[in-house]
C-alpha cells in the first residue's frame, strides 16, 4: 500500500478498554498510550499492516483514509 492509498488507525475512544494489546502489537511502534487513552504519535510510521485494527477485541480501532 502507498501513501496516497494508505489507511490510518482511527481509535472510537467510547469503545476503547486501556488494554494496550494495539500498542504492544504495532510492529512500528507508532501507536502509544497515556494511561488508558491510544493515540498515534507517529503517522507517517504507521505501514496500514491492520495488526491494530485485527487485535482490538472491542473494535475501537478502524482504518480511515489518511487525505493524503
Amino acid at each position: 500500500m502507498n501513501r496516497l492509498t494508505a489507511a490510518l488507525p482511527e481509535l472510537d475512544a467510547s469503545r476503547c478498554t486501556g488494554c494496550g494489546d494495539c500498542v504492544a502489537i504495532c510492529p512500528t511502534a507508532c501507536l502509544e498510550a497515556l494511561g488508558r487513552i491510544v493515540w498515534l504519535p507517529r503517522p507517517a510510521d504507521c505501514v496500514s499492516c491492520g495488526a491494530c485494527v485485527e487485535i482490538c477485541e472491542p473494535e475501537a480501532l478502524e482504518f480511515e483514509p489518511n487525505g493524503v
